[in-house]
């Protein structure tokens, strides 16, 4: 099952923000890169590399807390591809807005980017509660023991429309100036911004507890 920030062959690893025009960026200005990832993939191949007997399963494998945290990983990393999605669609109303010289027009615009300012926190309430705890309004950071007192922590970002998460403002004046419109453009930039970050993060974790995983598999396999 390949992951959400790859669903495209072909597709570059990194995304290029829908306001890089707009805000005089080039496509290939320097930031986080998203890796290409199968956190799925990655994971049953693991496992699949272990000689284990699949009618006992060990204890290792009936609890094991790296693919808990990858399980986990995984299913931010689909909803944070989800809110990557309602933000570039944001993004083009509000861009539309600044074209649009009737402000009637401009009200419909700023009623279409609130509608989807809200349904980034209805997302995120419908969530997987595993990623929830990394993304949500509740987070936590998942610690993952990997022997002995080694510990491998995944630290939770918030990605609602609060000022701890995105920090999206609503359009309070209705998009009435178009002084509102560039400080919700710039908002917006910084949303896309966080989240990617986020993502990179995220891939970053799950390319490490994976490794550690195939390792500890392997070692586990020799003993």
């Amino acid at each position: 099952m390949a992951f959400a920030t790859n669903k495209q062959s072909g597709e570059q690893a990194k995304r290029r923000s829908p306001l890089a025009g707009w805000l005089g960026k080039k496509g290939d200005s320097s930031g986080d890169e998203i890796p290409a990832m199968d956190v799925a993939g990655g994971l049953d191949r693991a496992l699949r590399n272990r000689k284990a007997n699949i009618e006992e399963p060990s204890e290792e494998t009936r609890e094991n807390p790296v693919r808990d945290a990858l399980t986990a990983i995984e299913a931010a990393l689909y909803a944070i591809d989800r809110v990557r999605d309602i933000l570039e669609q944001a993004c083009e109303v509000a861009l539309s807005a600044k074209d649009v010289e009737d402000e009637g027009g401009r009200a419909l615009l700023a009623e279409s980017y609130d509608e989807l300012r809200l349904s980034i926190n209805d997302s995120l309430d419908k969530i997987d509660p595993r990623a929830a705890v990394l993304i949500g309004k509740g987070q936590r950071h998942i610690d993952v023991m990997l022997g002995g007192r080694t510990k491998y922590s995944v630290s939770p970002m918030r990605l609602d429309v609060s000022e701890k998460g995105l920090d999206l403002p609503p359009p309070a004046e209705a998009f009435s100036s178009y002084e509102e419109i560039d400080i919700v453009l710039d908002h917006l930039d910084k949303a896309l911004g966080r989240a990617d970050r986020a993502a990179a993060s995220y891939c970053r974790d799950a390319q490490y507890l994976i490794a550690r995983m195939k390792a500890d598999l392997e070692n586990s396999d020799a003993a």
